[in-house]
């Protein structure tokens, strides 16, 4: 009979996915993997199989936490036009900044510069979340019927690409300074 779990595996996950967004890929070894997830070498060898299974979960979890909600905010006309939803977005991500000093950043743009998404499976789910974001811009930019398909799809790069600057510069400690520039920008383009 096999033995229970001795761990909470979304606990021990959550804090993978921590460590991962705190110092990427090639900078957390097993033994900082362990200890952040507070289990033994073979829990972990027996829940998952390699580092790199483990940081395609932690990717994948930050996709279903994090990139899920913001698409369904982005796509959810019961939260204004989409203008205002757009707007919203980089005000709630600007204020997070400014309220709380977050230097962490976006997992996702922080995984995007790693080395780890040289890997075939790591680039297909980081490429599958940019799209998914590009995607929720677009969808937003539509319901507002301003603009027709291809200047929404450009626009929603635009801005997609101004989000992830915005989260970079939060890595970097200017998101603060330069929120307000990255939401006029946006209102910019959204004008």
């Amino acid at each position: 009979m096999a033995r229970p779990r001795e761990f909470d595996a979304d606990e021990a996950m959550d804090k993978a996915m921590g460590l991962f967004w705190q110092v990427g890929y090639e900078q957390a070894s097993l033994s900082e993997l362990l200890a952040a997830m507070e289990i033994t070498k073979g829990s972990f060898y027996k829940a998952f199989q390699d580092k790199q299974s483990i940081y395609l979960a932690a990717l994948e979890r930050y996709n279903d936490k994090v990139i899920s909600g913001t698409a369904a905010f982005l796509t959810d006309p019961n939260q204004g036009s989409g203008r205002a939803r757009i707007l919203g977005l980089f005000g709630k991500v600007a204020e997070e900044v400014r309220r709380s000093g977050d230097r962490l950043g976006c997992f996702l743009c922080n995984a995007l510069v790693d080395k780890a998404a040289e890997d075939a499976e790591a680039e297909a789910k980081l490429q599958a979340m940019v799209h998914r974001l590009e995607n929720s811009f677009f969808r937003a930019l539509l319901d507002d019927q301003r603009l027709n398909e291809a200047a929404a799809r450009e626009t929603a790069r635009g801005i997609l690409s101004i989000y992830f600057g915005l989260r970079v510069l939060g890595r970097a400690g200017l998101a603060g300074q330069m929120a307000g520039d990255c939401i006029r920008q946006v209102e910019r383009l959204l004008d």
